[in-house]
């Protein structure tokens, strides 16, 4: 019998910010499971709550309602169990070096010897193919370079779920393409469990083994995709117009 390891549970999770007089449902009755190494994509049009989620599940935001659990342990603040990469170019420590940025995590995790924390950051480095910038500051690198870094940094306390806010939204069209496959490479070498926002099908598709499509505020689930489309993915191998035209079909884009 086959044990299904579960590294993410969201369970009943309601979000609900209340602004003077007003009170505003960002998320409403979310459930859902995920498996080690899922790469687990949110699709859903502007202000559906994806980034609402991804924050509670890296414990910044509280949860008004329901749980969050991350193996056996309920979501109660954010922990290195759980990193985040965003989307800005500027989520660096622009006076540290490349290096010293992917090592930060590793000293506030309090990794103790500094020769064991720079070999660490050294070896994720080259995984991400910027072995050659480790002593460049952010200001040398390009936008892609920088989430290439944010990505490497997030890796560096080796958590059991890496969220990813629409990491690659401000990238040239080439640049995104790129990243895509350069995250299907880190994502299979490190087998982690990645949760992915977008609102872009096309990367939806290339990207996740699983695909949520969230509605219009107030944020609820209407459908889970499993993806068995085969890898590598790209616009017009087989199967993939038939999944875009579904997934679009989902999406309401009166909020865009």
């Amino acid at each position: 019998m086959i044990t299904i390891v579960r590294a993410l549970q969201v369970v009943n999770v309601n979000k609900t910010f209340f602004n003077q007089n007003q009170q505003i449902i960002a998320l409403d009755n979310l459930n859902f499971d995920l498996e080690e190494g899922d790469l687990f994509c949110i699709l859903g049009p502007s202000g559906c709550g994806k980034t609402t989620l991804l924050r509670c599940i890296a414990g910044f935001e509280q949860v008004t309602a329901g749980e969050i659990m991350v193996g056996s342990q309920a979501v109660t603040g954010p922990g290195p169990d759980r990193t985040m990469v965003f989307q800005g170019f500027d989520q660096l420590l622009p006076w540290k070096t490349v290096l010293e940025n992917v090592e930060f995590p590793l000293k506030v995790s309090k990794v103790p010897a500094k020769a064991e924390r720079r070999e660490s950051a050294k070896q994720i480095l080259s995984v991400v193919g910027l072995g050659d910038f480790m002593n460049s500051y952010p200001h040398e690198l390009s936008g892609g370079m920088k989430q290439r870094v944010a990505i490497a940094r997030a890796l560096a306390v080796r958590p059991k779920v890496l969220l990813m806010d629409e990491p690659f939204a401000s990238l040239d069209a080439q640049t995104r393409t790129a990243l895509q496959t350069e995250l299907i490479n880190i994502w299979e070498k490190f087998n982690i469990t990645i949760i992915f926002i977008t609102h872009n099908i096309q990367e939806a598709i290339i990207l996740g083994n699983r695909i949520a499509v969230m509605s219009q505020r107030p944020g609820m689930i209407k459908k889970i995709i499993e993806n068995n489309l085969e890898r590598p993915r790209f616009v017009g191998c087989p199967g993939f117009d038939e999944m875009w035209k579904e997934l679009h079909a989902l999406i309401d884009y009166k909020g865009f």
